[in-house]
């Protein structure tokens, strides 16, 4: 069993590789931050794997302080890595080690075209690091926080090829979409915020808290279950809710269209996985 600590380990890099994708022009930066990458995504397929072989859970955080109801229960930032989630980090840290590789030779044609490297790597890097504090934030503040981001950076992604108009329509088309979808989403943390949790929002009151408030009102929580339900289909593209996905993929960078259809409309398919364990018990009381 791993160290907990070597949680930040993956997001640690990552910013390292943006700061110095800033920093770091041309081939060198491409080659720096997507060597960066690749190492944070190997230790995302470590700790997932080291996680689903000892069926055990890793925690660790990061940062905790009392700010009383003014901390709106974003005081704690706790990095948990569950069986649920070791599987998506696994895939998250394969697909990022490949494309990683493979953007260091891709990239040339856009360095060729005069697009800036130094863009693509302070985005791609935050892109991935949104990805993985999405997977092992244990809070739905927390995990709202990094969702959003994750949008915003990977619509910069698809918007790269800024110069083509059909790109940056790609772009505000998905970005609309995802944030309707992200709308649902808060509107599910705030209903489970103010009425049940009492602002203890890390997964395991969220979960306790539905179960109670479900044996008065199941028809409520039946409710709350849809809405969450539908915010996410938009986000995994699923029919009738899916119009962005051919846009978006097409016009990004090949090697983010990998990274968007490989794992990140998965991170819906995430969320809905926590949803059905938050949910399920109640679901089945109701029926």
């Amino acid at each position: 069993m791993l160290n907990a600590s070597l949680l930040v380990a993956p997001v640690s890099i990552l910013v390292i590789a943006f700061m110095l994708s800033l920093i770091l022009k041309d081939k060198l930066g491409k080659y720096v931050f997507s060597t960066f990458s690749a190492a944070a995504s190997l230790f995302m397929v470590y700790i997932g794997l080291d996680v689903l072989v000892s069926g055990s859970k890793l925690s660790y955080t990061v940062f905790s302080y009392n700010a009383g109801i003014l901390s709106l229960g974003l005081n704690k930032l706790e990095l948990v890595v569950d069986p649920i989630s070791a599987v998506f980090l696994v895939a998250l840290g394969i697909l990022g080690l490949a494309v990683s590789i493979y953007s260091m030779s891709y990239l040339e044609y856009y360095l060729k075209h005069k697009y800036s490297l130094q863009f693509f790597g302070a985005a791609y890097t935050l892109f991935l690091a949104s990805m993985y504090m999405v997977l092992t934030s244990y809070n739905i503040l927390w995990f709202i926080v990094f969702w959003e981001l994750m949008t915003v950076f990977s619509q910069l992604l698809v918007a790269y090829e800024f110069r083509r108009e059909v790109a940056r329509k790609a772009a505000y088309k998905y970005f609309f979409m995802a944030k309707a979808s992200s709308e649902f989403i808060i509107l599910f943390a705030l209903i489970t915020l103010v009425y049940f949790t009492n602002f203890h929002t890390d997964f395991s009151s969220i979960r306790i808290a539905i179960a109670l408030a479900a044996q008065q009102n199941p028809l409520l929580i039946a409710g709350i279950f849809v809405v969450l339900l539908a915010g996410l289909s938009v986000k995994s593209a699923i029919y009738p809710v899916h119009s962005w996905l051919p846009d978006a993929h097409s016009e990004a960078p090949s090697n983010i269209s990998a990274l968007l259809s490989g794992i990140m409309v998965k991170m819906a398919i995430y969320m809905m996985v926590r949803s059905f364990v938050w949910f399920a018990p109640s679901l089945i009381t109701l029926m």
